[in-house]
């Protein structure tokens, strides 16, 4: 009877373990854009890139698999970047994320004169990334909203 108790038990213990092993990722958490970089300008459509930094909140590392990005400058659409690429990811630690966009030129025509001036835009970032590890993958919802100085 004393056996079958710490069967009990044992069974019990591994439960938890596994129960608390297999929590849901927390979403990175947006840290800053780097790098800016112009690349194919052209008058209708300009491909930009950019490196941007997430910290890693969780205490293990994780695998980005894919992203798709929804990109607003001042409560406008500019763009669209999809990321399909495997990127490993210390945990509790920052990392970058290369990303490249088509932007629309005459959207970012329109606010230019803004931009110049305020030299700072209110970025929105919508979309998901797609996060795992040993070979599990769940998409996990990414929305940021802040101010982002603008260097000219």
């Amino acid at each position: 009877m004393l056996s079958s108790r710490y069967a009990w038990l044992l069974v019990g213990l591994l439960l938890t373990g596994l129960l608390a092993g297999c929590s849901r990722p927390e979403a990175p958490v947006y840290q800053s854009i780097e790098n800016f970089r112009l690349q194919n300008p052209g008058l209708s459509e300009s491909v930009v890139s950019a490196d941007v930094r997430y910290y890693n909140p969780n205490p293990y590392s994780l695998r980005f698999k894919k992203a798709e990005l929804s990109v607003y400058v001042n409560q406008h659409f500019v763009g669209k970047s999809v990321l399909d690429t495997l990127i490993m990811i210390p945990a509790r630690d920052t990392f970058s994320i290369p990303v490249s966009m088509k932007l629309h030129m005459r959207d970012v025509l329109s606010n230019a004169l803004e931009l110049f001036l305020l030299r700072e835009a209110d970025i929105k970032l919508d979309g998901f990334a797609r996060l795992g590890r040993s070979g599990i993958y769940i998409n996990v919802p990414i929305h940021y909203e802040g101010k982002q100085k603008i260097d000219m």
